[in-house]
């Protein structure tokens, strides 16, 4: 028996919520069996991660916090940890690290990876290449089901399928591990379901954002983790959080719980020294044709938008398109043409075709060739990605790219993910421009990359943020420059100008803006939402200015009640200093 076998306990998760606490204070020998689960054999003492000699140090940086994470999990919290540090901290490196090490002491005869579809292929590629281990994906082509394979890395939806459900399940798992797991902070769904149904002898867990609304976000996520661990989702209320909760009692209690479970580094507390981020926003005067365009969109939106409420979503298409490009545009005005049966306004629109038909030149297209052929003279192989959120513009400044004679590549949410595989290694080894919709945005490594261009910008400044964390993460050795382009006298402008540089979201991480967004959005409104109300109730270029400036004040005002809710966060991560004493 090696020194990380496991003693022989079984655990059921269906019995989380029948444990009763009368006292939290005093936990029962037999429930420290339960909420322990799995115990590491006393062999000989463990002081270091013995298989981090064997990696190639050129292919993994082990930094000081991640070796300390992984330690940690495996030998302080019995091989069942929630991984939450900060966005671009490397958790990935972490669970990389941990399975090494139980690869090395024979401890990991099966294990089940569950990510977010997007994330899956990148998953099996950095465990191969940084840590020589191979999985199979349930996207490739020799997955022949979860019964077939001892290392799988799949898609939590393709798991939870009728397809493949039931073989899931009717493992015993030696490692589960789940990314992204506030995916599954909803007791109520089926991705919950499939993870409190899963048998599993070790278990790690990562998320960013164990906590996105409320507390009971992080109540489920552990006990799924630890079943147990918190008692009763009453009692724990009951005894952690008073009546408005906005205060945390019995602090030094919830500290020690997490503990055992849950490791959270932040960027401030470790030794990572992330490059400079440097923004650039370049605004442009529209064509007297596109300036045509523009308005002719703008006033067939307010006067659309005023007869009918219905169309709120096509409205909202097309007031960003017409700054994005004259195609996506077009593409949305025809299919809009083709349904008579509800439109009144079929001249108005007929009359924007032909306003479309008139233009020669797009402005952005011209201007982004002078930033593009900055990158192919001052930077190797002269990488640019430039994100737009319409597969047409996308089309369009692809082809425009490779008429210029550079290299091009185009990434979609059509491509399969081999394709989606294929297409970022040949950005990397042929350099160029890769042209790509927001389906790159989430979760995609491009550390060799560090020039970005936003030719459109999503309304949601989260949205933003998650594709310039594609190049400005760990791993990026160079500063990253950041291009918005705008054109003037636009939403786009108002946007940038009076929302988003007046909040500084281009400094802010993921996390912080998450915060803003939540706050915003408890209102009932999301905030692409309020930027199209305040964009069609506007009567004049005064009106609309004084509206973003009011919004502005609203997002500070959010803003503030975010950082407030940060405090309130961290009393619960570190070491609950709220000033109150405890009940």
């Amino acid at each position: 028996m090696s020194d990380f076998d496991l003693v022989d306990i079984e655990v059921t998760h269906e019995s989380a919520d029948d444990v009763l606490y009368t006292d939290l204070g005093e936990t029962s020998e037999s429930h420290l069996h339960t909420v322990q689960a799995v115990r590491l054999q006393a062999g000989q003492p463990d002081s270091e991660l013995r298989s981090l000699k064997q990696l190639d140090e050129n292919s993994v940086k082990m930094l000081e916090h991640q070796v300390d994470a992984a330690y940690r999990a495996l030998f302080e919290m019995d091989g069942k940890a929630l991984l939450a540090d900060e966005v671009g901290l490397g958790k990935t490196i972490e669970v990389g690290m941990i399975l090494k090490e139980m690869h090395f002491r024979e401890t990991n005869d099966s294990v089940l990876i569950l990510t977010p579809a997007q994330l899956a292929k990148q998953w099996q590629a950095e465990l191969r290449e940084k840590f020589g281990l191979e999985f199979v994906c349930n996207y490739d082509d020799d997955f022949n089901g979860f019964d077939s394979h001892d290392y799988i890395i799949a898609s939590i939806d393709t798991a939870k399928s009728d397809r493949y459900r039931q073989a899931v399940l009717k493992r015993d798992w030696d490692v589960l591990v789940l990314d992204e797991a506030h995916y599954v902070k909803n007791e109520e769904t089926d991705r919950y379901e499939l993870i409190d149904q899963l048998r599993y002898n070790y278990a790690f867990f990562l998320t960013a954002t164990p906590i996105q609304n409320e507390l009971t976000d992080l109540y489920n996520v552990v006990s799924l983790l630890r079943p147990g661990l918190f008692g009763t989702r009453d009692v724990f209320h009951q005894y952690f959080i008073n009546s408005d909760q906005e205060t945390l009692v019995n602090r030094n209690e919830l500290q020690d719980r997490l503990n055992k479970v849950m490791i959270r580094n932040r960027r401030e507390d470790t030794d990572v020294d992330f490059t400079e981020r440097r923004v650039d926003t370049r605004k442009f005067d529209p064509s007297p044709a596109e300036r045509e365009l523009y308005q002719a969109v703008s006033d067939y939106v307010k006067g659309a938008y005023s007869q009918d409420q219905g169309q709120k979503l096509v409205l909202m298409l097309l007031q960003k398109e017409v700054v994005s490009s004259p195609e996506a545009l077009e593409t949305t005005i025809r299919k809009r043409l083709d349904d008579q049966s509800e439109l009144t306004q079929t001249e108005e629109l007929e009359s924007i075709i032909d306003l479309i038909d008139n233009i020669d030149t797009v402005t952005k297209q011209e201007r982004l060739l002078d930033i593009v052929e900055e990158a192919r003279e001052n930077v190797e192989k002269g990488r640019v990605i430039v994100f737009t959120q319409f597969r047409a513009t996308q089309r369009r400044v692809a082809e425009r790219l490779a008429s210029e004679g550079y290299t091009v590549h185009s990434f979609h949410g059509g491509h399969s993910s081999q394709e989606k595989e294929d297409i970022i290694e040949s950005f990397e080894e042929q350099g160029g421009i890769l042209v790509s919709t927001d389906a790159m945005s989430e979760g995609r490594n491009a550390q060799f990359c560090n020039i970005l261009v936003n030719w459109d910008l999503p309304w949601n400044p989260m949205r933003v943020e998650q594709r310039i964390g594609r190049i400005h993460r760990i791993g990026q050795k160079r500063q990253v420059y950041v291009f918005n382009m705008a054109l003037k006298d636009t939403v786009e402008e108002y946007v940038l100008e009076r929302l988003y540089h007046k909040i500084d979201i281009f400094q802010q991480s993921v996390g912080e803006l998450s915060e803003i967004l939540t706050r915003l959005e408890e209102s009932g409104k999301s905030f692409e939402d309020e930027i199209f109300e305040r964009l069609v109730n506007a009567n004049s270029e005064v009106d609309l200015e004084n509206n973003f400036d009011a919004m502005a004040v609203d997002l500070q005002e959010q803003r503030d009640l975010a950082e407030k809710l940060e405090e309130f966060n961290s009393g619960v991560f570190e070491g609950f200093d709220l000033g109150a004493s405890d009940d």
